[in-house]
């Protein structure tokens, strides 16, 4: 039975003529064409919902499943130096408040910056670099130093310069690092209890930054000795983190940060996934670039010579400055276990083939030897040859215990040689008024 112009609702029935042939329709009303709008808004909103709840879904799988990780800056900003001291398992948000740190050095967080206040007066520009002095291996703080360099300016002072191995990295405790031994030893064969080794090393560093260190660092305090222990990270870190040779490892880091994508950076520390995709971008990065350092000879010998060159030239300034003012300072090039394995004709490469690290001293030794400093290098790339000497590494460059005991007795002798003749460096007196 016809029910009138509409069969249902919605529905419209339209004839024509007679009637016999009729079309039915869906009619949307005035008031049901903004229900429409509305249903195309609630789909929106529905979809975007889905969206979110699915990247989450997916975010907190990629964490608890997959184990990702997000953005996670364990290395702070350091004004100066590029990176500074390694904290481990610290939250981004107390990266500030690390050694070395904007809080450290006067600078309070205030709304959207750190901002110093009139009443923040240094005394001195050293503390800029008082954060050396802090890393776990470091058995006297910059104010002890400070303190010890004022009240017994007779003392016998020794500085260490360096990455981690020098800083003692891979020892199980601050008594069992080389330099620690090395000042018991030192105290023993000179009949002395003042004789201090201070360590202002600091891990992943090279020679340029070991260079900054000297001047910012030792130079300004009293001082017997100086040693540098140095030379592999300068030799790897470019292919470790696609820096330019002689470059601090995050420097293309601090560039990316500031002249990238900033809300990519923000987003990588809350989100696992981009973080992955980020990491995953650098890896590949870093596979090519070694891939082309093993496979074209030319370039691999152009890098070599660049790193060389870099090392002597930041190694040669330091000494002559050393030179200048006649203090005693000595330069000696680590061992790593792919060398000593060389050595020892077992095959262990490293970041780059056995061969290529071989080929990567050997040029550094050449540059080394056309030092008009040469005679205050010292080589200590042979001290863990031997397979039997290979297991004292707990990695590829790192000694354990019984390690440091080997490289602080490498190193006694010639310290012994340096202070024969070294005349302690004092400052003027009104450096420690100043610090009073």
């Amino acid at each position: 039975m016809a029910r009138g112009p509409y069969t249902g609702r919605g529905f419209r029935r339209q004839c024509v003529g007679d009637g016999t042939g009729c079309l039915i329709g869906y009619v949307l009303p005035m008031r049901g064409a903004r229900s429409g709008n509305g249903g195309w808004s609630r789909t929106i909103v529905a979809t975007l919902a889905i969206l979110v709840v699915s990247a989450l879904v997916a975010e907190l799988a990629a964490r608890w499943v997959f184990g990702l990780q997000t953005l996670h800056y364990r290395w702070p900003y350091q004004p100066l130096f590029v990176t500074g001291d390694y904290q481990y398992l610290v939250p981004n948000d107390r990266l500030a408040f690390a050694p070395g740190g904007p809080d450290a050095l006067g600078y309070k967080q205030h709304g959207f910056g750190f901002y110093a206040s009139p009443e923040t007066m240094p005394a001195s520009s050293t503390p800029l670099s008082d954060f050396l002095f802090a890393h776990d291996r470091s058995r006297y703080s910059a104010q002890e130093v400070d303190r010890i360099a004022c009240a017994q300016p007779e003392a016998i002072l020794i500085y260490v310069l360096g990455a981690s191995v020098a800083q003692g990295f891979s020892a199980t405790g601050k008594a069992t690092t080389w330099h620690a031994i090395l000042e018991r030893r030192l105290r023993e064969r000179l009949g002395r209890a003042d004789v201090y080794i201070f360590n202002a090393a600091m891990g992943g560093f090279v020679s340029l930054q070991e260079r900054l260190a000297f001047h910012l660092a030792v130079a300004p305090r009293n001082a017997t000795l100086a040693i540098l222990l140095d030379g592999h990270n300068d030799l790897v870190i470019a292919a470790h983190s696609g820096v330019r040779p002689g470059d601090p490892f995050q420097l293309g880091l601090r560039f990316s940060q500031f002249y990238g994508d900033g809300f990519a950076w923000w987003l990588a520390q809350h989100s696992a996934i981009l973080h992955t995709l980020m990491r995953n971008e650098l890896d590949d990065h870093v596979l090519a670039y070694r891939r082309r350092l093993e496979q074209d000879d030319a370039l691999f010998a152009r890098h070599a010579g660049a790193i060389a060159g870099l090392y002597s030239e930041n190694m040669n300034e330091l000494l002559a400055s050393c030179r200048g003012r006649q203090l005693a300072c000595l330069v000696a090039l680590q061992p790593s276990r792919s060398l000593s394995a060389a050595h020892s004709g077992v095959v262990r490469d490293d970041i780059l083939s056995q061969k290529r690290m071989v080929a990567l001293y050997d040029a550094l030794k050449a540059a080394v030897a056309q030092s008009p400093e040469h005679e205050r290098f010292l080589d200590l790339t042979r001290i863990f040859d031997g397979a039997d000497k290979l297991d004292l590494y707990v990695d590829s460059i790192h000694p354990g215990d019984r390690g440091q005991e080997v490289l602080a007795e490498a190193l006694l002798a010639p310290t012994l040689a340096a202070l024969a003749g070294a005349k302690p460096v004092k400052v003027p007196p009104q450096r420690c008024e100043r610090l009073r």
